[in-house]
C-alpha cells in the first residue's frame, strides 16, 4: 500500500500519550497513529466506536429542565454560582 504523508495537529497531551506508548511499545509513532485510525474505522463500521460518548450525552441530556427556578441569569452565568462569585 501506498503512504501518504499527512500533517495535522494534536493536543499536547495526545503527544505525550504517543511518546509515551512509542517508548513502551518501541513502534514509530506514526504507526501507532495508522493502527488507531484503522481501529476507529472499524469501531465505526461495526457500530461501537461512539456509543459510550452517545451514552453519556442521552444521560447528560436526561437533565435538561429538571430543576425549576433559580437565578434568571444562570445559563449566562453559571461559572460564576460554580465559584461562588455571584449571590442567588
Amino acid at each position: 500500500m501506498a503512504m501518504i504523508r499527512y500533517q495535522m495537529f494534536i493536543e499536547e497531551e495526545q503527544k505525550n500519550m504517543l511518546d509515551d506508548l512509542h517508548r513502551r511499545l518501541n513502534l514509530p509513532v506514526a504507526e501507532l497513529v495508522r493502527r488507531a485510525i484503522d481501529r476507529l474505522v472499524d469501531e465505526e463500521n461495526k457500530g461501537v466506536a461512539y456509543q459510550e460518548a452517545d451514552e453519556q450525552i442521552n444521560t447528560l441530556l436526561s437533565l435538561a429542565g429538571v430543576c425549576e427556578g433559580g437565578p434568571a441569569d444562570l445559563a449566562d452565568n453559571h461559572e460564576q454560582y460554580l465559584r461562588g462569585d455571584t449571590k442567588a
